[in-house]
């Protein structure tokens, strides 16, 4: 709502923009999908260890990923923003937006939407929630009203706003990684064998 009062540049600017970036990290949204298939089989067989090292492996894949997407799309971004059609003042803009959100990408996006999967998957769906919920209303909406706003950034404070909020996100879920809390949620305590009955002599 308070994008559209920066007025029909920064909308345009903003959506293309948005969209362009979702093309960039789509191989990074797919890792994270897959994230949930790998830990939760992890869960299902109570294999805590397991679930962990896999936990760290979908996030550095993840890493990886956006790296590649980075490199191998970024020579092509001009082709592919003329597929959108932008205005040609808009182009500007545009890059500006794109080129502060590269940065905290490259070194943050893993971290602050993989590793949240990761969570969920073995069933740390509460804390996960919240913590997107807060991060979200605070730092993307909050913090980005007052930023573009209030302090005159504009378009661009929205953008820098939510590296903030990539880099907070980060910080809390890798915390909660390095904590056992988030494997001892309902469906990973340990497996209990029952034991087997003495065959009965006759």
């Amino acid at each position: 709502m308070f994008i559209v009062k920066l007025g029909t540049e920064s909308v345009a600017a903003n959506a293309v923009s948005n969209s362009a970036l979702m093309v960039l990290y789509s191989m990074g949204l797919a890792v994270s999908n897959l994230s949930v298939t790998i830990i939760g089989q992890c869960i299902g067989a109570k294999d805590k260890k397991m679930a962990r090292y896999y936990g760290k492996k979908m996030v550095w894949l993840g890493e990886v990923s956006i790296l590649v997407s980075l490199a191998a799309l970024l020579p092509f971004l001009r082709i592919i923003l003329k597929l959108y059609q932008a205005p040609e003042n808009t182009l500007g803009q545009i890059y500006m937006l794109l080129a502060i959100a590269f940065v905290p990408m490259a070194l943050l996006w893993s971290t602050s939407n993989v590793l949240p999967n990761v969570l969920r998957a073995a069933g740390d769906v509460n804390f996960t929630s919240y913590v997107s919920l807060i991060t979200m209303w605070l730092i993307r909406v909050g913090c980005s009203y007052a930023v573009s706003m209030k302090l005159g950034f504009g378009i661009e404070g929205v953008w820098i706003c939510m590296g903030v909020e990539w880099l907070i996100r980060s910080v809390i879920f890798i915390m909660r990684f390095h904590s056992d809390r988030w494997l001892n949620q309902r469906g990973c305590e340990k497996r209990i064998v029952p034991k087997k009955k003495k065959d009965q002599e006759f």
